[in-house]
């Protein structure tokens, strides 16, 4: 999707963006071109099989089934669907902000809000000003004194204006009250002061400190007034640690207030130089009312298009700047490679279909010779590529989740079918989920060793976390993080650099004065008594104002912040509410101090009040994570393209804990979570087989913990014959059956050992007992080295031991007659005390003989007939031969049992299990 396609279809109102379904459409018509591309990428063999007659009948076909797949395929590709669709949008939103006009709701180029913020600063700037104009007037003693306090009084009043025209701005930027708002008037009041006084006393210094002394003076004096000047922009713009995100002016609100500020700056220093034949009182007024325009008006003045052209304007939003240009060329590159990664996603669920029905197009049923394989076809799969989606197990679980409306799912199965597999894959939106859908799928591993309630502070802040970070499909950016106190340091320990500062350039002046005896020290400190004055007092207005907090009166707690239904925005600042919440101890202070010092007297107060939060109990914590679920979920549900359930946590793992008691433990003080009742909320979690055993016991007068901690458990089985055929077919072009046959006899079900074997089998062509044979060879290299293991670490008898090892390690050959003899003459006789090495032979020897039924099965002679009765029912099927692979981890004797049903369904002599 280019520039010029979505600026086609950019609407003039913001209100009709196109829905995530035009998307969908648009993708679902791009498939039948992937599917010829993959088509044509097995040109050489489709060449080699098919008539070029019908190779346009089997194109239309190939078309025909990718389409009527459509739904399938893209709820596969739902993860970058839904990626691509909020980065689509976002685009969008861009290229029509320049066309939307100023809103008269909250809106960061908000004229009003900018002239606010300007006066607001003309405040800081207007009493220097006022103060060498006054002084300008011979007022009398008395009058003197009054006006003095006049200022004074007027200088208070004008920090509290300054924080109330500030605070409004922000309303008008933001919807939210900016804070900081003193800090402003302190700052440009410092750079007036410095100005003025070098435009007034510059040459005045040099006639009487002389060139040398004169630029030292206002050097230092000029550095002092930049920190002071810097720690009033901090104080106004750094955002506190439990301040929400948002109380503090944007940066385009700063950017404009600075450059209203050079450009009054200016006017006003032109104004006062020049000479006009008026009185100086007009010159002043003059002055005066043209610093309170410039300020006030130039930045709403440049929010207007027409003053300053598009290629020199910084405005984000304003079409055509070179910052809204370099904006949307970075959504149109991320846009793109969504693109491309749909499209690589894509391909690969469409390749398996058309490789799967070219499979049942052109291959033959029968065929024992493996020839022109592209053995790296399995070279790269991902996690989420062994998950068949026509599984029971996984069709029964999308038809739960479709219909339920929270609870908790248990996924039991043994270990190696995928149950991890399946999780992240419906984590991600894979599986579960529609085109253009998205959730909030929290994915966690169960820790063998854990305290309940930090596992709960642990998920509870994850999910915050997961909130913070959601991003919608309809394309609404994520809040931005809480900025990080950088000049901390500089805040709290300005006041000793500033000591120190003075100290310095009066030890300069002092030492100076001592040396030079014509320098008349009188001279000097009238000169500077106006800009000591302006320091000090500068100073002290600024201390006093770090030291009076705005909005930190009250020691309470921050206020958990309410949230609307559809209102992302809220949720997060809710989320990071939570998240500060979840530290267990927390310190509000609120406190005041002042300081008045004359003639070497002084005379101080302070006073502070603190409040320290105390842990959380458990059941509290609890309450607390099911009040934040109902909230996310209730403003989640108001959102377009949400998944219902929207809110998922996903624990896996649970089956790793290898004592029952222990996992039952674990459920039993986390059930409270999983009866959390809010509807939209599921738990997801992977079970053992125990529990499985144990939720199918319900009813029954025996009751455990897992049949009441869940709604449901679904088994995820081993894969059947079938399954594993349709896995390989869909992968594997012209896969022979007869070899897929063996990669499910030999992998167990498992589909992580399917791909494996697989990967073994077409790493050269050959015949069906070649791949077999060298199959069988690497399998029992590996179970040789796992013997030699084995016995090292057991306490087991070391003759008897070594006469095992010896016995394996002479017949494990890829032969299947050599191996079953192996099987038939155990070397350990049965005795008692040797229970551990008896099951082990037992264990030990199945395993070979197992292996030789498989040689025996798929060996030179496999015939048609074989491969029909393999698919049949019954002892003598494929899948019988795979189950046996399957009860090795749990009854080595009932494995040995299940073989030789087998053979002897398949005619092959019957070796008796040894005795134990």
């Amino acid at each position: 999707m280019t520039v010029p396609e979505l600026l086609s279809d950019v609407p003039n109102a913001p209100e009709a963006e196109p829905e995530g379904d035009a998307l969908v459409e648009q993708l679902r018509e791009r498939l039948p071109e992937l599917a010829m591309a993959t088509l044509e990428e097995q040109a050489k063999a489709l060449t080699r099989l098919v008539s070029e007659g019908d190779l346009e009948q089997v194109r239309k076909s190939v078309r025909n089934r990718v389409q009527s797949d459509s739904v399938a395929i893209l709820r596969e590709t739902n993860p970058t669907i839904t990626a691509w669709q909020a980065d689509r949008n976002r685009l969008r939103n861009h290229l029509a902000s320049g066309r939307l006009p100023v809103a008269a709701t909250a809106n960061p180029r908000d004229r009003v809000g900018h002239a606010a913020f300007g006066f607001a600063l003309w405040l800081g700037m207007i009493h220097p000003l006022l103060c060498w104009q006054l002084s300008r007037v011979p007022w009398p003693g008395s009058t003197w004194l009054a006006v003095v306090a006049a200022l004074i009084v007027s200088t208070i009043a004008s920090l509290w204006l300054g924080r109330r025209f500030v605070a409004r701005a922000g309303v008008r930027f933001s919807g939210r009250r900016a804070l900081g708002g003193a800090g402003w008037p302190i700052a440009t009041g410092l750079a007036t002061t410095y100005v003025l006084l070098v435009c007034r006393l510059w040459g005045a210094s040099f006639d009487t400190m002389g060139g040398f002394l004169a630029v030292l003076v206002w050097v230092l004096s000029g550095l002092v007034t930049v920190m002071l000047t810097f720690f009033a922009y901090i104080f106004a713009t750094e955002q506190e640690k439990e301040e929400e995100p948002g109380q503090r002016l944007p940066p385009i609100a700063r950017s404009r207030g600075f450059l209203g500020c050079v450009t009054a700056t200016v006017g006003t220093v032109l104004v006062l130089s020049w000479t006009f034949p008026v009185p100086e009182w007009v010159q002043f007024v003059t002055a005066d009312l043209l610093s309170l325009v410039l300020l006030a008006g130039t930045a709403p003045l440049t929010l207007s298009p027409e003053l300053i052209p598009r290629r020199f304007s910084r405005d984000p939003e304003r079409r055509g700047s070179p910052r809204w240009t370099r904006i949307r060329d970075e959504l149109q590159a991320k846009v793109d490679e969504d693109d491309r990664a749909w499209s690589v996603a894509a391909t690969e669920s469409v390749r398996q279909r058309v490789i799967g029905y070219l499979n049942e197009l052109r291959n033959p049923a029968y065929r024992t010779e493996l020839t022109g394989v592209d053995r790296h076809v399995l070279g790269q799969m991902r996690p989420g590529d062994r998950v068949v989606t026509s599984l029971a197990g996984v069709r029964q679980l999308q038809t739960l989740i479709a219909g339920i409306a929270g609870g908790a799912v248990g996924i039991a199965g043994p270990r190696g079918v995928g149950k991890s597999t399946l999780l992240e894959t419906y984590q991600a939106g894979g599986l579960a989920l529609e085109s253009n859908q998205a959730h909030i799928a929290v994915f966690e591993s169960v820790p063998v060793r854990y305290d309940a309630r930090d596992f709960v502070l642990h998920l509870f802040a994850r999910t915050c976390e997961a909130v913070i970070d959601f991003k919608p499909p309809d394309g609404e950016s994520s809040s931005p993080a809480p900025p990080q106190r950088r000049w901390e340091w500089l805040r709290r320990g300005w006041p000793f650099l500033a000591t120190v500062l003075l100290w310095v350039g009066f030890g300069v002046l002092g030492s100076l004065a001592a040396r030079d005896q014509k320098l008349d020290a009188a001279g000097l400190f009238t000169t500077l008594w106006w800009p000591l004055i302006g320091l000090l007092g500068g100073s002290a207005l600024l201390y006093l104002a770090m030291r009076w907090r705005p909005g930190r009166t009250s020691v309470r707690p921050p206020a958990k912040p309410p949230v609307p239904p559809g209102d992302l925005a809220a949720l997060r600042a809710r989320a990071r509410w939570a998240l500060s919440e979840i530290e267990l101890q927390q310190k509000y202070t609120t406190g005041w101090s002042g300081k008045v010092a004359a003639a070497g007297t002084e005379v101080g107060a302070t006073g502070s009040h603190e409040v320290t939060r105390q842990p959380r109990t458990y059941p509290q914590l609890v309450h607390d994570f099911g009040d934040f679920l109902q909230t996310a979920v209730g403003c989640l549900d108001a959102l377009q393209h949400m998944a219902k359930p929207s809110v998922v946590i996903i624990l896996d793992e649970l089956d790793k804990i290898v004592s029952p008691d222990l996992a039952q433990d674990f459920v039993n003080e986390v059930k409270a979570l999983f009866g959390l009742d809010v509807p939209g909320f599921l738990f997801l979690v992977s079970v053992s087989e125990d529990a499985l055993a144990s939720f199918e016991r319900r009813g029954l007068p025996v009751r455990d913990t897992f049949d009441s901690a869940f709604d449901a458990i679904l088994r995820l089985d081993y894969l059947t014959l079938g399954d594993s055929c349709r896995l390989l077919n869909s992968r594997i072009l012209w896969f022979p059956e007869p070899f897929a046959c063996l990669c499910h006899s030999l992998s167990g079900g498992l589909p992580r050992e399917l791909i494996r074997i697989a990967r073994q089998v077409i790493s050269a062509d050959g015949s069906l007992s070649a791949a077999a044979e060298r199959v069988v060879a690497q399998d029992l290299a590996g179970k040789r080295a796992g013997l030699r293991t084995v016995v090292a670490r057991g306490d087991h008898d070391d003759e008897l031991a070594s006469r095992l090892v010896r016995h394996v390690e002479a017949h494990a050959a890829p032969v299947a007659s050599v191996l079953v003899d192996a099987a038939a003459a155990p070397p350990v006789d049965p005795q008692p005390g040797l229970v551990e090495l008896s099951r082990l032979q037992v264990e030990t020897l199945g395993y070979l003989y197992y292996l030789g039924t498989v040689l025996e099965t798929f060996g030179p002679n496999f015939a048609e007939a074989d491969l029909q009765r393999g698919h049949t029912p019954g002892d003598g099927s494929f899948d019988t031969l795979a189950s046996a692979r399957q009860l090795f981890a749990v009854n080595a004797r009932l494995a040995w049992l299940t073989l030789n049903a087998f053979r002897t369904t398949w005619h092959l002599r019957v070796v008796p299990a040894p005795e134990s």
